[in-house]
């Protein structure tokens, strides 16, 4: 019970680190949703961290783990711009990046095996380990220098972390699967942050929802 507690203290993220204006939320008010492989069983931890000081980009977040050591898990931060702003640059996905955003790797040694390549493409994924585990660090993200007025999708971006269980292939069709697990709320509706997959959204995430078509 006491390795679940700190899994779980683990997840927070504090106030300090991000927004002043912190706090947990449930599934039903959270502005992303998580179903990662390997982790559907358990429930995310939500957090919302509203604006930041510039009333620029507003944070969202949710992180899961397993109660294993180490533990397989997954972190996710969603960004979203303020009307009429472009994301104009991607996120570092390197070493230093996984530890100032995640406290749980503050302390320990990131190893970058694969970097993942400049911004531009909406997905990029670098993958890192750190001790036995074998992780990606991702972001979604549309990098734009236009100007004008960016759709809320085009305003959306996540990034994050996943590890999957021990002895796990860290392949492309897992990677695809953990883009697949990450939704947003939009206009009311939930939708794979992830573009152009034609599948329904799962079931579970729409229990307690208004019914979309």
């Amino acid at each position: 019970m006491r390795a679940m507690v700190a899994i779980f203290a683990a997840l927070a993220l504090p106030a300090a680190t991000t927004q002043a204006q912190e706090k947990r939320v449930s599934a039903q008010e959270s502005r992303m949703l998580l179903l990662l492989p390997y982790l559907e069983n358990i429930a995310p931890v939500y957090q919302y961290f509203g604006w930041n000081t510039r009333a620029s980009v507003e944070t969202a977040y949710g992180g899961i783990a397993a109660n294993t050591s180490p533990p397989s898990r997954g972190q996710v931060y969603l960004h979203q711009t303020a009307p009429l702003t472009y994301w104009r640059t991607g996120s570092a996905l390197d070493a230093a990046w996984v530890r100032s955003s995640f406290p749980f790797f503050k302390n320990l040694a990131v190893n970058i095996t694969a970097a993942a390549p400049a911004p531009g493409p909406f997905a990029r994924t670098a993958t890192f380990e750190v001790d036995t585990a074998r992780c990606m660090a991702f972001e979604l993200r549309h990098v734009s220098n236009d100007v004008g007025t960016p759709t809320l999708d085009q305003r959306q971006s996540v990034s994050g972390i996943y590890c999957p269980p021990i002895g796990t292939a860290l392949d492309g069709a897992l990677i695809q699967r953990v883009y697949e697990g990450i939704f947003a709320r939009r206009d009311g509706r939930i939708e794979r942050v992830l573009r152009g997959v034609n599948k329904p959204i799962p079931p579970e995430l729409l229990r307690g929802e208004r019914q979309q078509g």
